[in-house]
């Protein structure tokens, strides 16, 4: 394991011990603290390869009794987007939004999340005559009804990966099995805006399946830990290019 996975390892070890003790002190009139901490084989995200080794992965969020809320996530990855000569990075997102339940059975959520990777800056073509911002900014918008949500999401900003107007929908659906088993499917889809290409970003395809997942989660005992395992069928990206299928593992603890 290399120095750098032995820092964010502990790291996040040290984070999940002083996180609860703080949580704590928010009190159920004004708001509820809640994060996770966990482990995955590999990171998978809209059908792309994010890292393909075992990941950390941690998040915190803060959800006032208005409906606001906001939040931290963040991943390892296996590339740094503006030095191509590292294998290892950090993806970190940061959200704020609002949401509330209409009533028991339909529920909304619309935020705008901006993607940050370690290390900032940009990313310039062959030449340095052009060039990308690496942080990226998107709109969520997800409807739930019972177990199924629908989801659509607009990227605000051009960047290395994409551009500005390229849409994200997706569905997902969870459905309870028997010995606390619930079995997970989701599917999405991508839209791509071509009006902003150049010499980065470049689209032949308008429309792409990017990704459908099957497998199914598990809490272990009253641990606060939840199994999980999923099979990812891997679609198309904007060039046409081929997502490989994965399966991908992990582990989480939540409090």
């Amino acid at each position: 394991m290399s120095q750098f996975y032995k820092k964010a390892v502990l790291l996040a070890f040290v984070s999940l011990a002083s996180v609860p003790a703080f949580a704590e002190q928010a009190t159920a009139e004004t708001g509820v603290w809640s994060g996770s901490l966990g482990v995955v084989n590999k990171y998978i995200y809209r059908g792309g390869e994010e890292n393909d080794d075992p990941s950390l992965q941690a998040g915190l969020e803060y959800a006032h009794r208005s409906g606001v809320f906001a939040g931290y996530w963040g991943s390892m990855l296996n590339y740094d987007p503006t030095d191509e000569s590292q294998s290892h990075g950090f993806e970190h997102d940061f959200y704020v939004g609002y949401g509330r339940e209409l009533n028991e059975d339909w529920s909304y959520k619309s935020q705008v999340i901006a993607y940050v990777y370690q290390g900032g800056g940009s990313v310039y073509n062959d030449d340095s005559s052009e060039k990308r911002r690496t942080t990226g900014v998107e709109l969520l918008n997800d409807v739930s009804y019972k177990d199924l949500t629908v989801g659509m999401g607009v990227l605000l900003s051009d960047v290395n990966y994409g551009n500005a107007g390229d849409v994200y929908l997706n569905a997902a659906y969870s459905y309870a099995l028997p010995y606390d088993l619930s079995l997970n499917t989701s599917v999405g889809v991508s839209i791509y805006n071509d009006s902003r290409d150049d010499s980065l970003v470049t689209t032949t395809e308008d429309l792409t399946f990017t990704e459908a997942r099957l497998g199914f989660s598990k809490p272990i005992a009253d641990t606060g830990l939840e199994f999980s395992a999923d099979y990812v069928w891997g679609g198309k990206d904007r060039e046409g290019e081929r997502f490989d299928d994965n399966v991908v593992v992990g582990l989480t603890y939540s409090f």
